[in-house]
């Protein structure tokens, strides 16, 4: 497909357009950081908070009170927490994976924007030549079910991690190693081919769309399916770092979050934000060692 984007005119949205886009994702952030803004309060208002306190001897029957006392289905829900006696039901792997879905929804979608906005404009200049278009919230649904694609998988490694005491029902490392190995993953992975390849990509939407365009609903969901799987490529180290600090730690989510935009923003100087980006998180994980 010819995409054209050098007439100003293509590039103005209408205002209404841009709006569709914008209440869309708005609508998005708000539900997903909700969820995760009220995960994280539960977690700090129990009556423990650190690696040193969990080995305090509880009652495990009081320690569920707290968090099944909400009879509502969200109260249940944002009050979860991985099990104190490490047997886990097929709830407790659903709701991890719930965890994982709406964290990555939460952290991943302000950065399609870009694409969403170029996608709408290219689908009306199609309309206004009589071709039947797409909606960008259909590509922005192909694009998240990605990510939730990708949590599904990491929802494994995590619940494994719980069963042999890598982590606390907090969702902390219980080991610094566990800190050291993935920050300096991540910090490695910034020099990579791989990374590049994949980043290019995030930061190019006209070059993807020019080879992946497909017409109808379908071909909107696919195209947002496929890019969602080259951001995982380029972001899937930095998620792995959330086992380092913490998985529910609302500062490090925040941190990350405005990390994978600035990083797809990044158009003049990808390679120095990479080089040295990857140089802090080696020191990092390196000084983790050292401790």
């Amino acid at each position: 497909m010819n995409l054209n984007t050098n007439n100003k005119q293509d590039i103005n949205l209408p205002l209404k357009d841009r709006m569709v886009v914008y209440v869309g994702v708005t609508a998005v952030l708000l539900v997903s950081w909700l969820y995760i803004l009220g995960m994280g309060w539960h977690m700090n208002t129990l009556p423990f908070t650190t690696n040193t306190t969990m080995d305090m001897p509880m009652d495990h029957g009081d320690m569920n009170m707290p968090m099944n006392s909400s009879k509502s289905l969200v109260g249940s829900i944002l009050s979860w927490m991985p099990p104190m006696d490490g047997v886990w039901s097929f709830k407790d792997f659903i709701l991890l994976f719930l965890m994982w879905a709406v964290m990555m929804i939460a952290m991943m979608t302000p950065s399609i924007l870009p694409m969403l906005l170029l996608f709408t404009t290219l689908i009306l200049r199609r309309k206004e030549q009589g071709i039947e278009a797409s909606s960008p919230l259909i590509l922005l649904i192909g694009y998240l079910m990605s990510w939730v694609l990708f949590s599904l998988v990491i929802t494994f490694p995590q619940y494994l991690m719980h069963q042999n005491g890598m982590l606390n029902p907090m969702m902390e490392p219980m080991h610094g190693y566990i800190g050291v190995i993935v920050l300096i993953l991540a910090g490695i992975y910034q020099f990579t081919p791989w990374k590049d390849a994949c980043l290019s990509v995030c930061q190019s939407p006209i070059g993807f769309l020019t080879n992946n365009w497909k017409d109808g609903d379908l071909g909107a969901f696919i195209i947002g399916y496929r890019h969602g799987f080259y951001c995982i490529g380029c972001c899937w180290a930095l998620m792995l770092t959330l086992f380092a600090l913490g998985v529910m730690n609302i500062m490090w989510v925040m941190v990350l979050t405005v990390f994978v935009l600035f990083e797809k923003l990044s158009y003049k100087h990808p390679l120095l934000f990479r080089r040295i980006t990857g140089i802090i998180f080696i020191a990092w994980g390196g000084s983790l060692a050292l401790l």
